[in-house]
């Protein structure tokens, strides 16, 4: 998966795709068309067509978006007792966790 922003921080469009199966892995573990061949493949192409690609620290908005039944984002959550604010920022699918400080570290 590919999410993309504005300057803004805003998210603006992903490209969600699925390479394989694991047992069409299996079937067929070796060649360009092996599952894995295309879902370490397809990252680089889609990279590859960013214009001005630059890497560095990014700061993004909370969002969300199902995709054949999966939830992908950055999703606001609370796991704090009682009452209060969002404290946490869930990262959908993978479910990694992130909390202040906010600077970048996960928690699984």
């Amino acid at each position: 998966m590919l999410h993309r922003f504005d300057p803004q921080e805003r998210h603006i469009h992903s490209d969600i795709w699925c390479a394989g199966t694991w047992a069409e892995q299996q079937r067929h573990p070796h060649g360009n068309d092996s599952v894995r061949a295309r879902a370490t493949g397809r990252p680089t192409e889609l990279l590859d067509g960013l214009p001005g690609l630059e890497y560095g620290d990014i700061a993004i908005r909370p969002f969300h978006l199902t995709v054949d039944g999966v939830l992908f984002g950055l999703v606001p959550e609370r796991h704090a007792e009682g009452e209060g604010e969002d404290d946490w920022a869930e990262l959908y699918p993978d479910r990694l966790g992130f909390s202040a400080p906010w600077d970048g570290l996960y928690d699984t």
